[in-house]
C-alpha cells in the first residue's frame, strides 16, 4: 500500500515492482501515472500498466483515472495467484494479470513528483491448507 499526496506541479509518477537493481532486470509490474499536458491531449490523468521481460516491455494497457494532482492518495497493489488487483482507497481499480512470476520480485522502485507518507505489503493466501482435518 502507498500513502501519499501528489505534489501540485505533479507530472506524475510510477512504481516498479523488479526482480533486481540492475539496468536489464524483469518487472513484473510497472504502474504509473501520468498527467498529459500537451495540446493534442485531452488532458486526463492517464494509468499505464507494463511489464520489462528478458529485456523487452510488453503490450502497454492504458486507462483513464481521476486521480489529480494536489491530491492525496491510497492505493494498494495485492498479489493474488494470477495477477495485480490494484486498488485505491479499498476500490478495485484495475487489476493486471501476471506476465511473468511474481514470487522473484525483491526490489520496489518509485520516482516522481509525490510526497510518500507510508508503504506497506499485502500477499493473498491459499487457505487450501489452512484448515487441519480431525482425526
Amino acid at each position: 500500500m502507498l500513502e501519499g499526496l501528489i505534489l501540485k506541479q505533479s507530472k506524475g509518477f510510477h512504481v516498479e515492482f523488479a526482480y533486481g537493481q540492475f539496468k536489464g532486470a524483469n518487472i513484473p509490474l510497472k504502474f504509473k501515472l501520468h498527467f498529459e499536458r500537451t495540446p493534442a491531449s485531452s488532458n486526463s490523468p492517464i494509468l499505464t500498466f507494463n511489464s520489462f521481460v528478458n529485456q523487452q516491455w510488453g503490450k502497454e494497457i492504458r486507462m483513464a483515472t481521476h486521480l489529480q494532482p494536489a491530491q492525496k492518495f491510497k492505493l494498494s497493489f495485492v498479489v493474488t495467484s494470477k495477477s495485480y488487483k490494484i486498488m485505491e482507497n479499498d476500490i478495485l481499480l484495475s487489476e493486471f494479470d501476471h506476465r511473468i512470476s511474481p514470487k522473484a520480485i525483491r526490489f520496489l522502485g518509485m520516482d516522481g513528483d509525490i510526497k510518500l507518507e507510508k508503504v506497506a505489503f499485502s500477499w493473498e493466501r491459499n487457505n487450501e491448507t489452512s484448515n487441519p482435518k480431525a482425526w
